[in-house]
């Protein structure tokens, strides 16, 4: 197939995928704005706002993470747009929003993809690098808040916008059509933005990916297999991985079961192709949606740091790992 209609195949169903989910988890989270619900979670999230020096505006944009990464996102744009948040502030929320992710997965896909495939003591060693990630990302952010930001100064709180006061004229009982008509115009703007970004951004990167230009990642696979004294066996699980965990992992777990590796050299295989993985995700996929969010240079940045993070902490059980077995 000509690579700029396979580029043009895949952007479309990306776009389509994910612009249907920013699509819910925007105009969701605002939904839920309108009818004040949001208010009930305050308690939760402002202790970990509070203790890396971020205002309001991050407890709320953390606290909507736990539903949808995306909605979270986006709200700690819109929070950008009105100057409510400083740059830094931005990009220590933006990193703060990645946090639940990382434990969420225990749920969503280790528990019920990896630990079949690969056991217990394998599956194990698989969370604790998602809740490792998770662990220094939140250390990260509570650092430099401390470190860089002022304490932030009582005054508006983020979370008062999402209530309504029956003693203020403007507070009146709305019909459900008036709300959602309110929720599509607060946010359509917004949407279309971000959705015109997100597929402009994964055209081109698909192109590059059909055009052989990404093809580096790869050839450092062969290497990485020599250096930790691996298999040969394992270099097609570690390909397969690194563009689909899932896959990769199933791959793995097939030799696994039939003995052409030990779990020692699993494990160590697939916290290796981590190092590769990650980054080929991010800008496939993460950079593109970031960019699309907050715009090119901060969301290069928050990107750039949540890789950097998550990066770390699979080197540091890599290690651990390679020490172990």
């Amino acid at each position: 197939m000509d690579p700029l209609l396979s580029a043009l195949e895949t952007t479309l169903r990306l776009a389509l995928r994910l612009g249907t989910i920013m699509f819910l988890s925007l105009f969701g989270v605002e939904l839920l704005m309108q009818l004040g619900l949001m208010r009930h979670l305050r308690p939760l999230g402002k202790p970990v706002a509070r203790l890396a020096h971020l205002p309001s505006e991050s407890a709320l944009s953390f606290l909507t993470a736990i539903g949808s990464m995306v909605a979270a996102h986006t709200m700690t744009a819109r929070f950008q747009r009105d100057n409510r948040l400083t740059m830094a502030e931005v990009h220590l929320t933006g990193v703060l929003n990645t946090v639940p992710f990382h434990f969420k997965e225990t749920l969503t896909f280790q528990l019920p993809v990896v630990l079949p495939l690969l056991g217990w003591e394998l599956c194990l060693i698989y969370i604790t690098a998602f809740w490792l990630t998770g662990v220094l990302k939140l250390l990260f952010v509570v650092g430099w808040g401390r470190w860089c930001l002022p304490i932030p100064r009582s005054g508006r709180d983020a979370f008062d916008d999402v209530t309504c006061d029956p003693a203020e004229k403007e507070c009146t009982p709305r019909s459900w059509r008036q709300v959602l008509q309110d929720t599509w115009d607060a946010r359509r703007g917004m949407y279309l933005r971000m959705i015109s970004l997100l597929t402009g951004v994964t055209l081109v990167i698909q192109l590059l990916i059909e055009l052989g230009l990404m093809r580096a990642f790869e050839r450092l696979i062969g290497p990485m297999t020599d250096l930790l004294h691996l298999p040969a066996a394992v270099i097609g699980p570690i390909s397969a991985y690194v563009f689909s965990p899932t896959v990769g992992i199933t791959y793995m777990g097939n030799i696994l079961a039939a003995q052409q590796v030990t779990p020692g050299q699993a494990i160590v295989a697939l916290l290796a192709g981590g190092l590769v993985m990650i980054p080929v995700s991010r800008l496939r996929r993460t950079l593109p949606r970031y960019i699309a969010i907050y715009g090119a240079k901060p969301g290069a940045v928050i990107c750039a740091l949540t890789t950097g993070l998550s990066m770390t902490a699979r080197a540091l059980l890599l290690l651990a790992a390679l020490v172990y077995y």
